[in-house]
Protein backbone atom coordinates (compact mmCIF):
# COMPACT_ATOMS: atom_id res chain seq x y z
CA UNK A 1 0.00 0.00 0.00
CA UNK A 2 1.33 3.34 -0.86
CA UNK A 3 0.77 6.64 0.92
CA UNK A 4 -1.33 9.41 -0.66
CA UNK A 5 1.75 11.41 -0.81
CA UNK A 6 3.11 8.36 -3.21
CA UNK A 7 0.01 8.04 -4.81
CA UNK A 8 0.25 11.67 -5.75
CA UNK A 9 3.86 11.43 -7.10
CA UNK A 10 3.03 8.09 -9.07
CA UNK A 11 0.06 10.48 -10.45
CA UNK A 12 1.74 13.66 -11.14
CA UNK A 13 4.40 10.88 -13.16
CA UNK A 14 1.52 9.24 -15.35
CA UNK A 15 0.44 12.63 -16.22
CA UNK A 16 3.98 13.77 -17.79
CA UNK A 17 4.06 10.51 -19.25
CA UNK A 18 0.53 10.94 -20.88
CA UNK A 19 1.77 14.67 -21.48
CA UNK A 20 4.53 12.90 -23.81
CA UNK A 21 2.22 10.59 -25.93
CA UNK A 22 1.21 10.88 -29.35
CA UNK A 23 -0.51 8.68 -31.84
CA UNK A 24 3.01 6.81 -32.41
CA UNK A 25 4.87 4.02 -31.31
CA UNK A 26 4.73 3.02 -27.68
CA UNK A 27 7.85 4.16 -25.29
CA UNK A 28 8.33 1.26 -22.91
CA UNK A 29 8.72 3.60 -20.02
CA UNK A 30 5.54 5.37 -20.78
CA UNK A 31 3.87 1.88 -20.23
CA UNK A 32 5.66 0.84 -17.73
CA UNK A 33 4.66 4.91 -15.69
CA UNK A 34 1.51 3.82 -16.41
CA UNK A 35 1.55 0.93 -14.78
CA UNK A 36 2.43 1.67 -12.00
CA UNK A 37 0.07 4.67 -11.73
CA UNK A 38 -2.57 2.27 -12.77
CA UNK A 39 -1.48 -0.40 -9.50
CA UNK A 40 -1.08 2.64 -7.25
CA UNK A 41 -4.78 3.74 -8.06
CA UNK A 42 -6.14 0.30 -7.48
CA UNK A 43 -8.80 0.69 -4.56
CA UNK A 44 -7.76 -0.76 -1.76
CA UNK A 45 -10.35 -0.54 0.96
CA UNK A 46 -14.22 0.85 0.60
CA UNK A 47 -14.83 3.56 3.12
CA UNK A 48 -18.11 5.97 2.64
CA UNK A 49 -15.79 8.91 3.94
CA UNK A 50 -13.15 7.92 0.75
CA UNK A 51 -16.14 7.11 -1.79
CA UNK A 52 -15.45 10.01 -4.01
CA UNK A 53 -11.28 8.88 -4.12
CA UNK A 54 -12.43 5.45 -4.54
CA UNK A 55 -14.80 6.04 -7.83
CA UNK A 56 -11.92 8.12 -9.29
CA UNK A 57 -9.36 5.34 -8.34
CA UNK A 58 -11.50 3.31 -10.44
CA UNK A 59 -11.83 5.18 -13.37
CA UNK A 60 -8.11 6.00 -13.48
CA UNK A 61 -7.46 1.83 -13.43
CA UNK A 62 -10.01 1.39 -16.40
CA UNK A 63 -8.32 4.27 -18.30
CA UNK A 64 -5.03 3.51 -17.85
CA UNK A 65 -5.72 -0.09 -18.66
CA UNK A 66 -7.39 0.86 -21.83
CA UNK A 67 -4.73 3.34 -22.59
CA UNK A 68 -1.57 0.70 -22.03
CA UNK A 69 -3.49 -1.56 -24.22
CA UNK A 70 -4.04 0.82 -27.06
CA UNK A 71 -0.24 1.52 -26.63
CA UNK A 72 0.28 -2.26 -27.21
CA UNK A 73 -1.65 -2.87 -29.51
CA UNK A 74 -0.99 0.52 -31.65
CA UNK A 75 -4.57 1.87 -31.91
CA UNK A 76 -3.72 4.63 -29.65
CA UNK A 77 -6.62 7.41 -30.33
CA UNK A 78 -6.45 11.54 -29.11
CA UNK A 79 -9.40 10.46 -27.43
CA UNK A 80 -8.46 7.80 -25.33
CA UNK A 81 -5.66 10.38 -24.21
CA UNK A 82 -7.65 12.73 -23.57
CA UNK A 83 -9.41 10.63 -21.51
CA UNK A 84 -6.55 9.40 -18.98
CA UNK A 85 -5.40 13.01 -18.72
CA UNK A 86 -8.90 13.78 -17.45
CA UNK A 87 -9.03 11.09 -14.74
CA UNK A 88 -5.48 11.78 -13.68
CA UNK A 89 -6.28 15.20 -13.50
CA UNK A 90 -9.50 14.42 -11.04
CA UNK A 91 -7.44 11.94 -9.16
CA UNK A 92 -4.78 14.22 -8.53
CA UNK A 93 -7.17 17.30 -7.37
CA UNK A 94 -8.78 14.60 -4.63
CA UNK A 95 -5.46 13.57 -3.53
CA UNK A 96 -4.40 16.94 -2.86
CA UNK A 97 -7.48 17.96 -0.83
CA UNK A 98 -6.70 15.23 1.54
Amino acid sequence: MVSIDEELEVARAAQAAINTLSVSAPNPYIVATLRKAKLAAAPIANFSSAAPLIRVRDKVVNALSDLIRALEGGHLTQKKIDKAKGVIKEWMKLLKAL
